[in-house]
């Protein structure tokens, strides 16, 4: 499948519709805010937005921001909350009647991508789920279909279906354990749309580590921090830097999935794209340090509902 043109930086917009990252202390931007943060990144090149229903109101307040903007209309992904009923009819009605939802919030006749938010839909409801997601395309609401997942079984379970051609994965410096299971190259090798979510781990990489206080951080995060930090410093660059260098030059990835809480965050984020490929000596020790990082137990705080 060959995608129309996606920026190599795709704006996230969870922090535009509720409290959402570890390192974010401003809570959710009003809707001025809102508006300057996603003009900075379409006039700073980005021509991706990301967002969901389950994202509170974000899909809302890009509805409200196109129509005060002039520019070229981005490319849309957003995603189906978890599927509700049993029958294939049932199933279809549920996810177009979502769709619908979303493009009355976004203002828009169709959107570009749509995937499931819920992985473990494709196994619950297979080829059913597919062809939900098909009579979207169809109906013109959607140019490509896919799921949004968290681990290589859920990507093996949506390549099996030809339909299915967008996929967003969470990958980092952190976590690398898609690339170590060949997991991007066969999603490469299908042609598939792979956006990467969770480049800076929710912000986690610009705590300090030894201002930390949780226990499960101290002990699997703030000793990766500190190396990543040296690694960084020895390269004469930041860690944001470093992390979007090492995921921007992965195989198969189409775009990284950045969000940003100021307008100046997304110009930072856009200028970080510039960063030469890294050295491959680098890049190999990278892989090196980071092949066993605890990811599962730093998401158990990742996860939990910011207060």
């Amino acid at each position: 499948m060959k995608e129309k043109n996606i920026s190599k930086m795709t704006l996230g917009t969870v922090q535009l519709g509720m409290n959402y990252g570890i390192a974010n202390q401003g809570g959710k931007p009003d809707e001025e805010k809102s508006f300057a943060i996603l003009r900075s990144a379409l006039e700073g090149g980005v021509t991706s937005l990301d967002t969901a229903r389950a994202y509170g109101d974000s899909e809302q307040v890009i509805g409200r921001f196109l129509k005060t903007w002039e520019g070229a209309k981005p490319f849309i992904t957003t995603k189906i909350p978890k599927l509700q009923g049993g029958t294939p009819a049932e199933l279809e009605a549920f996810v177009v009647n979502s769709i619908e939802v979303s493009l009355e919030n976004l203002g828009v006749s169709g959107v570009d991508a749509v995937m499931l938010h819920t992985a473990g839909d494709i196994f619950t409801h297979g080829r059913a789920a597919v062809d939900a997601l098909s009579a979207l395309i169809r109906r013109g609401y959607a140019k490509q279909v896919g799921v949004s997942v968290y681990n290589a079984d859920e990507i093996n379970e949506m390549l099996k279906y030809k339909e299915l051609s967008v996929t967003q994965v969470p990958m980092s410096i952190f976590d690398q354990r898609l690339i170590a299971s060949g997991t991007m190259e066969q999603l490469k090798e299908r042609e598939i749309t792979v956006f990467v979510r969770s480049v800076f781990l929710q912000g986690l990489f610009f705590l300090d580590p030894d201002m930390m206080e949780d226990p499960i951080l101290i002990e699997h995060a703030a000793p990766k921090i500190r190396i990543l930090r040296e690694i960084a410093g020895a390269e004469g660059m930041s860690v944001a830097q470093l992390a979007i260098a090492f995921m921007r030059d992965c195989v198969g990835v189409t775009s990284l999935v950045l969000g940003a809480d100021t307008p100046e965050q997304v110009r930072d984020n856009i200028a970080y794209f510039d960063t030469p490929a890294l050295e491959p000596a680098v890049a190999a020790r990278l892989r090196r340090e980071f092949a066993d990082v605890d990811i599962p137990e730093i998401m158990k705080v990742l996860s939990r509902p910011k207060k």
